[in-house]
């Protein structure tokens, strides 16, 4: 028994040792995990500050392309194609609403970027079945919807909810609260 009491004091201050390395190893990486979520959670608040003001212009564009009217082309575009002279505009045939307008889509990306998050917005309503708040249908597209990071996008979302109600394709009824459209039309209910 004398032996096993001496193989303890032995190792004890090995133990010690080993025990004080992996305190100070594991503190270490206490600090540098802290450091690494505070530096997630700032890019994540950077990210969707970007991803608003992205979506804020896009659709500010989106609006100044659809405001403005449409000009004859100064270089061979679609009434060219369609065996038209430069610069001739055919009035009788204008394009039809499903097309996109030049404007538009020069903007590239940040209208299709717009035209998605709206693509989005509307299969949430159609499946949701029932009125939904802004903060409701920015979570359901994936987007942040709470502090400061979801400021941005919810006033986003809540954009397009109240450009698809102008287009008649959503409801707002109460304030900030919209759900899908009906499809009924009011002849239709008439005769029925």
């Amino acid at each position: 028994m004398g032996a096993v009491g001496a193989d303890e004091a032995v190792a004890a201050p090995g133990l010690r040792i080993a025990v004080d390395f992996y305190a100070a190893k594991a503190e270490e990486l206490r600090l540098r995990q802290a450091a690494l979520e505070h530096e997630l959670t700032t890019l994540k608040a950077e990210l969707a500050r970007v991803s608003g003001t992205r979506d804020q212009l896009a659709d500010v564009l989106a609006e100044l392309a659809v405001d403005q009217p449409q000009a004859a082309p100064a270089e061979p575009g679609p009434t060219a194609a369609a065996g038209l002279g430069p610069g001739t505009v055919e009035e009788s045939s204008p394009v039809p609403p499903s097309e996109p307008s030049p404007p538009r889509r020069a903007a590239g990306r940040r209208g299709a970027q717009s035209g998605e998050v709206m693509q989005a917005v509307l299969r949430v309503l159609v499946t949701a079945g029932r009125p939904m708040r802004v903060r409701e249908i920015t979570e359901a597209i994936g987007r942040p919807a709470s502090g400061r990071e979801g400021r941005a996008p919810q006033e986003t979302t809540r954009s397009t909810c109240k450009r698809l109600a102008q287009q008649g394709k959503a409801v707002e009824g109460p304030v900030g609260v919209f759900a899908i459209a009906r499809s009924e039309k009011p002849q239709a209910e008439g005769a029925a």
